[in-house]
């Protein structure tokens, strides 16, 4: 006859794994919890930027040898060459003529026109400050207390004060209020348009 052994009473070394199961199953339910609660990451915003024209003869150079220079032979933007000479031409890679002239900088290359052979630019992929508006009033309130507001006594930008009164006016800054209202992550107050008193922006990192 068999006897069915209970593993939590009898069976030593099956308490001891589920004892050890349980804590790494912990373990795991905690590191779980923390990535769940950690800040989300902010995404980089990229945009092209143009770095100048191209130099296509260094790279025929370099590529096929000294004797090469760059030729048009159609008068599109497609219709460059390196060429020796007329029965020994070979192709030309735009994008790795920047990449030599400019470095690592130049991710692509671009014909601004395709009729226009002159038109190749080198482009760099330039990395975006994130900008949003700035709370004002709520800064003269936490600074100078829930009687002020922001109130704007000027046509420009730098015409926004704190204010209870006409009589009692201070001063206001807007970079601290940039990090009153987005924290750390802001490092700058920027006006896009001094003549424009509502363009001032938080740049964040």
């Amino acid at each position: 006859m068999c006897t069915l052994v209970e593993p939590n009473r009898r069976n030593p070394a099956h308490r001891k794994r589920t004892k050890m199961f349980k804590r790494i199953s912990s373990l795991i339910v905690a590191s779980v919890v923390l990535l769940v609660a950690g800040p989300p990451s902010q995404a980089t915003t990229f945009e092209d930027r143009i770095l100048g024209r191209v130099k296509l003869t260094p790279w025929c150079q370099k590529v096929y040898g000294k004797e090469f220079k760059a030729k048009l032979i159609a008068k599109n933007s497609g219709g460059w060459t390196c060429e020796q000479s007329a029965g020994n031409r070979r192709g030309i890679l735009v994008s790795e003529a920047c990449k030599l002239q400019y470095g690592d900088r130049a991710y692509k290359a671009k014909a601004l026109d395709l009729k226009d052979p002159y038109s190749w630019r080198c482009i760099a992929k330039v990395a975006v400050p994130t900008m949003k508006g700035v709370n004002l009033t709520a800064w003269c309130q936490k600074v100078y207390g829930s009687a002020f507001k922001a109130k704007l006594i000027g046509d420009n930008a730098g015409s926004w004060t704190c204010e209870q009164s006409a009589g009692n006016r201070r001063p206001i800054l807007v970079s601290e209020a940039c990090k009153l209202q987005y924290g750390e992550r802001a490092y700058e107050a920027k006006a896009l348009d001094w003549n424009d008193h509502g363009s001032w922006k938080c740049l964040l990192r």
